[in-house]
């Protein structure tokens, strides 16, 4: 253990030294090599001074939260300069413990991992061992231990700055207040969090079948959407045929225009008025990709004309909007699903390595998901950004919001996979690699912890990283951390890797129409070629597919309007905690 450490932590010195990957600005670390629960958080603090240093990031915000005496407690650190530090630690004695670091510069990933990284436990077994049951505090085990040998051995080997660290981390894991490292610290009570009302449980229906054949669907909003990959599935399903592409009356001209432009790459009709398509009998599924300020108001609509929903994500743009589709959706009985990533090859493997049962009591699941896209390194840094408890703009011609638009994504599948409710989340967000996001106030990367009603946590780092930040489409990765066993299923695993004397993988030209490479439509017309160095199974019609599987069969869908509101919900509280600096408790009623 001792190797891979400072290998890792000296590789990603001689990284960030050599300057491959400019500005340093986030960092991820995962260790669970300490069998000792009680050695936990000064396991951690050691490790959060180490990454301050490399990051030159002095802690403003220590927030800490998880497990403790299961072994799992997670960290985030903000820096001064608005560094964003996610780091997570855990007591398991596996044969081969979780070891992981990824630094996020400017300009560029660097993402270690050791060579007995494990794989699938559904096709290739784990070496596993018990887990050592040690009462925090216990005798169980000690810093200097063949397993972390080379750490700091007791808390008066930390640093002055690791000690007020240790601190921090200790009066959170006490109050669950984040503060400051060498603060004052309030006396220990109720957490100091915000509260916000989620939406009720109710009971979920079936879905009723349409009973016509091809089904009739019906698209609203057309290119420069999600539109440009669903209405190809959709196309593609000879259980399907499209019906028309329709929209509000009053959207933009740009918004028409590109209506205008899918409809007739479709070969399908534009239909003018959204009332009278919504009418037509032909019409049993409508697929829904309005921007995200106008999203809820057509998805009533739909609902009132009883027609099955498939929806773009994420499902709305408040709480009470999520509330409104949910009763109505129930009410309705009709067939809904959120597009997401949980059919898509990798998240089917991460839920059968979980159903697996081989790793035991499920204690954490870690994910990372970036998106390559876009011309990094243009931000401004040095200023921590300023986040909005309640975001009215979601979306503009050359930005997102990454936390919404990327952060419903392991949301999604985390409410797929654990079918539990988010309880409380820590969050914060950046403005790291693009000046059009920072121009138009909109994050381009997040980090956020989560804690669910039975204890189990997960943490995610999500963010649109630039173009040169990966060899395929991003990081895509989750962890499951098990009392028995852990694995690491890579969205790039297996792959077929590409080497050759072929011209180096371009920047893209960049179109006026589509500055970020967003869209599909764009690439195709500006000669954008998608990187091809890593080869990775993929089906991209298995959403559509799953859907439409479901709606012949007559069953609900497995990500339906419910699960969708349960995203949001964590999503929206995401954002209260990143502009508040507290964790947002979740209150049900």
């Amino acid at each position: 253990m001792e190797d891979r450490l400072s290998f890792a932590w000296s590789a990603a010195q001689r990284t960030v030294s050599a300057g491959r990957i400019g500005t340093p600005v986030a960092l991820r670390l995962m260790d669970y090599s300490q069998p000792d629960h009680g050695r936990l958080p000064a396991l951690l603090a050691w490790h959060a001074d180490r990454a301050c240093t490399l990051l030159e990031a002095e802690p403003a915000l220590v927030w800490a939260g998880g497990r403790p005496t299961s072994g799992q407690i997670d960290v985030q650190i903000r820096g001064s300069q608005g560094q964003s530090l996610l780091l997570s630690a855990g007591a398991l004695a596996h044969e081969a413990p979780p070891v992981e670091l990824t630094v996020i510069g400017q300009r560029g990933i660097a993402c270690w991992q050791p060579d007995d990284l494990p794989l699938d436990p559904a096709n290739a077994r784990p070496r596993v061992a018990e887990l050592v049951r040690v009462p925090p505090g216990g005798s169980g085990g000690s810093l200097t231990t063949s397993a972390t040998a080379g750490l700091p051995p007791s808390d008066a080997e930390l640093s002055a700055r690791g000690r007020d660290l240790l601190q921090a981390i200790s009066h959170s894991l006490e109050t669950g207040v984040a503060s400051p490292p060498g603060a004052a610290r309030p006396a220990a009570g109720r957490p100091q969090t915000l509260e916000i009302t989620a939406i009720a449980e109710q009971p979920k229906r079936q879905a009723s079948p349409s009973g016509a054949r091809p089904l009739g669907v019906l698209l609203i909003s057309g290119g420069q959407t999600h539109q440009e990959m669903y209405a190809p599935a959709f196309a593609a399903d000879p259980r399907c045929r499209l019906i028309g592409l329709t929209d509000e009356n009053d959207v933009s001209p740009r918004r028409r225009a590109l209506n205008e432009q899918l409809a007739q790459s479709l070969g399908i009709p534009l239909l003018a008025s959204l009332d009278d398509a919504l009418a037509r009998t032909d019409v049993h599924v409508v697929s829904v990709c309005a921007e995200p300020e106008r999203r809820a108001r057509v998805i009533q609509r739909v609902l009132a004309a009883g027609k099955h929903l498939y929806l773009d994500k994420p499902l709305a743009a408040t709480i009470d909007e999520a509330r409104r589709i949910r009763a109505q959706a129930q009410a309705s009985g009709v067939c809904s699903q959120m597009f997401s990533l949980v059919h898509s090859p990798a998240a089917e493997r991460v839920r059968a390595v979980l159903e697996s049962g081989r790793l035991g009591e499920l204690l954490a699941v870690h994910c990372d998901l970036f998106f390559a896209k876009g011309p990094a390194g243009t931000a401004s840094f040095g200023e921590p950004r300023r986040e909005s408890a309640h975001p009215t703009t979601f979306e503009a011609l050359e930005s997102k919001r990454e936390l919404y638009n990327i952060g419903v994504y392991p949301l999604a599948m985390l409410a797929w996979l654990l079918n539990k409710k988010v309880r409380r989340v820590f969050a914060t967000t950046g403005n790291y690699f693009f000046a059009e996001h920072q121009r138009n106030d909109m994050e381009d990367f997040a980090q956020a912890s989560l804690e669910f009603d039975d204890g189990i946590t997960a943490t995610m780092c999500v963010g649109r990283t630039g173009w040169h930040s990966h060899p395929a489409g991003g990081v895509q990765r989750t962890w499951l951390i098990g009392t028995r066993g852990t694995a690491c299923i890579d969205a790039y695993r297996p792959r077929l890797e590409v080497w050759s004397d072929e011209p180096a993988w371009p920047t893209p030209a960049r179109s006026p129409e589509d500055p970020m490479g967003f869209w599909t439509s764009t690439g195709r017309a500006v000669g954008i070629a998608a990187k091809q160095a890593w080869l990775a199974p993929s089906d991209e019609h298995a959403d559509v597919r799953h859907f439409v599987d479901c709606l012949t069969a007559g069953h609900a869908s497995d990500l339906p309007a419910e699960y969708a509101a349960d995203a949001l919900e964590a999503l929206l509280a995401a954002y209260q905690s990143a502009a508040a600096g507290q964790p947002i408790s979740i209150a049900r009623r």
